[in-house]
């Protein structure tokens, strides 16, 4: 009974933290939009959105920790049925994903960002270059958050 209800209590910070790092991606997303909405025509408007969306890696990185040692946990406590499970391995594989983007990909792309801003010259070729970082952080996005929405298919009807 005791395990029972610690396993529930292991599942709803699981839920807490894939809510906190999912939604984290979306409200992430629908800033930086409004980011670059604002950059084409107030920079510092712009800037000032930039140094809000500074603090999201922090939210997400706490979110992303529930949820690690929440599901870890979870497996322990059912003795790694789970993990035998197509969709659970394949859930898997979309976090290792979703870390690796995350890491290589928005990573790079958001210190480029800052980089550019920072050194941001009119007449320069930092539009181009704004322009490519724009596409690709729209890209991470995307696909950070097509990750989010497979992970939550395959945990609510655990194809097998």
């Amino acid at each position: 009974m005791i395990s029972q209800t610690i396993y529930h209590i292991a599942l709803i910070t699981h839920l807490i933290g894939l809510t906190s790092v999912a939604g984290t991606t979306l409200v992430d997303y629908v800033v930086t939009k409004q980011f670059w909405r604002q950059h084409a025509s107030d920079k510092t408007k712009g800037l000032a959105i930039q140094q809000a969306l500074s603090r999201f890696p922090i939210l997400f990185g706490v979110g992303f920790l529930f949820l690690i040692v929440s599901g870890v946990y979870m497996m322990y406590v059912t003795n790694g049925a789970y993990g035998e499970q197509i969709w659970f391995r394949i859930k898997f594989g979309l976090i290792i994903l979703i870390i690796v983007n995350g890491v290589v990909f928005g990573r790079r792309q958001g210190s480029k960002l800052k980089k550019v801003l920072s050194e941001e010259i009119p007449g320069s070729n930092s539009e181009a270059t704004l322009l490519k970082i724009k596409a690709n952080l729209n890209l991470f996005h995307l696909s950070q958050l097509l990750f989010f929405l497979t992970i939550l298919t395959l945990s609510v009807f655990k194809f097998n």
